[in-house]
């Protein structure tokens, strides 16, 4: 299990590294509003864990970029024209505008199959695929350097900031050519698998050494 979770440790160390090159990079510096066909807000609906209704992305449900449906999500009991308005596309991303202050900013891809919708702390941005790729996009707003302004511009109370969609649009990302954009994607992916490797080997391990104490008792 060691050499797994260090394998894992370098693969998430290696996209961190390669994000702060892009971001070192001489690439144009475009708004997110620039970038986005949509932005829009999520649903303000009370929320039942029936499996009443279509299942509702919420904040927690955004691990390591990508929105995660974990089998135990809640859901939205609202009409079918209601939740057209709300319905995710594969390649929609959604940031966290309000939580505590290191969750803010916090932002996912969505690429599933199935009907979700999302909450009303979350943020949906429609990218632009002529100028920018969702996976792309995703990694440059969970970057270091975008996390930093985006919290930085964040209202605070106790417990508890947010960020509005108005100031999350105007922060800037550098966006290089689509070329460009697709072999960091590439890359990116090919780390992302060599995690969920990792990961698969590290939630094994309690099971083997089960297996292995019950085959010598």
């Amino acid at each position: 299990m060691g050499c797994a979770q260090a394998h894992r440790a370098a693969a998430l160390a290696e996209i961190e590294t390669r994000v702060d090159a892009v971001y070192a990079s001489a690439a144009p510096r475009l708004e997110i509003d620039q970038l986005a066909l949509a932005v829009q807000y999520g649903l303000s609906e009370k929320m039942n864990e029936a499996g009443i209704g279509y299942k509702i992305f919420r904040m927690n449900e955004i691990v390591q970029g990508r929105m995660a449906d974990n089998g135990a999500m809640k859901c939205a009991d609202i009409s079918a024209e209601e939740f057209a308005k709300y319905k995710l596309n594969r390649g929609d991303v959604l940031f966290n505008r309000t939580n505590s202050i290191e969750h803010v900013g916090k932002t996912g891809l969505f690429d599933l199959d199935g009907a979700y919708c999302f909450a009303s702390y979350l943020v949906r941005v429609v990218p632009d695929t002529e100028k920018v790729l969702p996976l792309f996009l995703t990694r440059m707003m969970n970057s270091r350097a975008f996390l930093q302004e985006a919290r930085s511009g964040a209202a605070r109370a106790i417990n508890q900031s947010n960020i509005n969609a108005t100031k999350m649009r105007q922060i800037r990302i550098p966006v290089p050519p689509l070329a460009e954009q697709k072999r960091f994607v590439a890359l990116i992916e090919s780390l992302e698998r060599a995690i969920a490797a990792a990961q698969a080997v590290i939630a094994a391990a309690p099971i083997r050494k089960q297996s292995v104490m019950q085959h010598y008792l």
